[in-house]
């Protein structure tokens, strides 16, 4: 008991310290990528607090695991660093015994992350996708790409040439006006601003040098073209104000499992199942699963990789989790990908990154009881150029 407290309490500290570096490492990412485009639209500072809060659900998701990694990584590390290890060993106490709370530590978290992405996860991406959405109905004009037509704007087609992000201002512009009845419209304009103004609940839209095809829908042969330098129009958005919605609808990723189960179970029932669907909901569903298990892999794959190395710097433990979860991360999601498409089973897509790692957690763990090396240094050795090995073998011994 004394050593399951010990080794549980070696591992809390540097979870702890990797887990909050690594949601830290996320979100400024994340504000690096969104903060000039949210900022832009004129939102309250709360609504911005909360877009970013509301990411962090799917943040910690990825967050958790690693930092289990890591932690297992130092802690073993330093174990091992102070010989406190080969104490245990002497004192007839193997491996596998030391991995039993560490494991435990593994199966905690895991049931933790599990209830996370089950019941909060999914709310948490719920609010996020309808906050998106009336950010976006906010101010479109931030969302233009350049050579792309956009449809944001009501009875309105967009394409630019360039944009200015920062200041709003839209360059080789192509208007098509669909807001008449009776009227084709086609603007061709050198820039103009789109700006949405709360108040009156209208897109006030300012051209500059430009011209105005109009075609009459009525009359085919009457049609006028008329030149400008300046041209301001309003275009009614009644429903552009940022307003909050409950919406009824929640995509896979907006539910739990136990509500995806019920939606494959309908789906099946149905005279013409959709099977793209039900796949989609079952990689889910395995999903939800697969990464709190993780957890548990990669305790496997941390305690005895830390013995070996030696040193349980986060540097080091830092480098190698994130060599093992991006593998973990890209077999996740080629495996999703291949089960979306019916090349696997959803099953075996999201659970394969974990069978492969555990296999390579028991091989360590194998090597580590028998004393083995991570890797035989002298076949490598054997195989490098001759001035690289030198002449003794011992690398970089060369006195030609």
């Amino acid at each position: 008991m004394i050593l399951f407290r010990y080794i549980i309490r070696e591992m809390i500290a540097p979870f702890i310290l990797s887990l909050l570096l690594i949601t830290m490492i996320f979100v400024l990412n994340l504000v690096f990528q969104m903060l000039g485009k949210i900022a832009g639209r004129g939102l309250d500072f709360h609504v911005i607090m909360e877009f970013f809060f509301l990411n962090l659900a799917w943040i910690i998701t990825l967050a958790v695991p690693m930092a289990v990694l890591i932690a297992a990584l130092m802690s073993f590390g330093r174990l091992s660093s102070d010989n406190e290890i080969t104490a245990l060993k002497a004192g007839g106490i193997s491996l596998i015994q030391l991995l039993k709370p560490a494991l435990l530590f593994g199966i905690i978290i895991g049931a933790a992350l599990f209830y996370f992405n089950n019941r909060i996860l999914p709310e948490f991406n719920h609010k996020s996708r309808l906050l998106s959405a009336d950010i976006s109905r906010k101010r479109p004009t931030l969302n233009l790409q350049v050579g792309i037509f956009h449809f944001d704007v009501p009875n309105v087609v967009l394409k630019a040439g360039n944009v200015d992000v920062e200041k709003s201002i839209l360059y080789d512009l192509v208007i098509y006006d669909e807001s008449s009845k009776d009227y084709h419209t086609t603007i061709f304009a050198e820039w103009g601003e789109l700006v949405f103004a709360p108040e009156e609940e209208k897109f006030v839209f300012t051209v500059h040098n430009g011209t105005i095809h109009r075609l009459d829908k009525r009359e085919d042969l009457n049609y006028q073209k008329t030149d400008f330098k300046v041209m301001c129009y309003r275009l009614t958005a009644p429903d552009m104000l940022l307003q909050r919605r409950d919406s009824e609808y929640r995509s896979d990723r907006e539910q739990t499992a136990e509500q995806m189960r019920e939606a494959v179970l309908k789906l099946k029932e149905a005279e013409k199942p959709n099977l793209r669907r039900i796949r989609a909901y079952e990689v889910e569903i395995h999903k939800k699963y697969a990464i709190p298990a993780a957890c548990i892999v990669f305790i496997l794959v941390g305690a005895p990789l830390g013995t070996m190395f030696r040193r349980g710097g986060i540097a080091v433990s830092g480098g190698v989790s994130v060599l093992f979860f991006l593998v973990y991360w890209i077999g996740l999601i080629g495996g999703e990908d291949l089960a979306d498409r019916g090349f696997l089973p959803p099953w075996l897509a999201m659970w394969a990154p974990n069978i492969i790692i555990t296999g390579m957690g028991i091989l360590f763990i194998i090597r580590n009881i028998k004393g083995y090396a991570l890797l035989d240094l002298w076949r490598v050795k054997s195989i490098l150029p001759r001035k690289i090995r030198g002449k003794n073998g011992y690398p970089g011994e060369n006195h030609d």
